[in-house]
């Protein structure tokens, strides 16, 4: 402990004996904050130059390298988000266009089984009216076999 502390007053002693070397300290510690600020920002540069590199590549350009323009690697990354966007618009268009189709036919086969289905309760019922009307000696007459026509699908009798 009294080792620190006799560490500790010669440095306070260095400090406030002498401006140079207070301005010398002020100095390295500038120097090293420079130094630690430039190593992040060539990490942050490599960084982004390796990331340019792979976009680059994905797109199907050549990175050009530190220095020189990246106009045709940028055209060419302009020009899949434009394909990007246009595909995605078109097939948005046929989506929609195939789903109003779709609504179209459902609506359609809704009233198609609406009519349908009441067609079928009315035959129900004429052919419960032509079975209650059979004679008691169990002849029937052009009426019933209609009522059975209209029951399966078919057309009347043409009599």
């Amino acid at each position: 402990m009294t080792k620190l502390i006799t560490i500790l007053k010669s440095a306070w002693g260095l400090l406030t004996g002498s401006r140079e070397t207070v301005l010398l300290i002020a100095i390295a510690g500038a120097a090293a904050a420079l130094y630690a600020w430039g190593a992040t920002a060539r990490k942050d540069r490599d960084q982004l130059q390796a990331w340019a590199e792979k976009a680059c590549l994905s797109a199907g350009a050549q990175f050009p390298g530190a220095g020189k323009k990246v106009d045709a690697c940028a055209q060419r990354i302009v020009d899949l988000a434009a394909y990007e966007r246009q595909s995605q618009a078109a097939t948005n268009t046929i989506l929609a266009g195939a789903a109003q189709r779709q609504a179209t036919k459902s609506t359609s086969d809704t009233a198609l089984a609406r009519t349908q289905v009441a067609r079928r309760t009315d035959a129900a019922a004429q052919m419960e009216k032509a079975d209650a009307q059979i004679a008691p000696d169990n002849r029937v007459g052009p009426d019933w076999f209609d009522s059975v026509n209209r029951v399966a699908g078919l057309r009347p009798s043409g009599r």
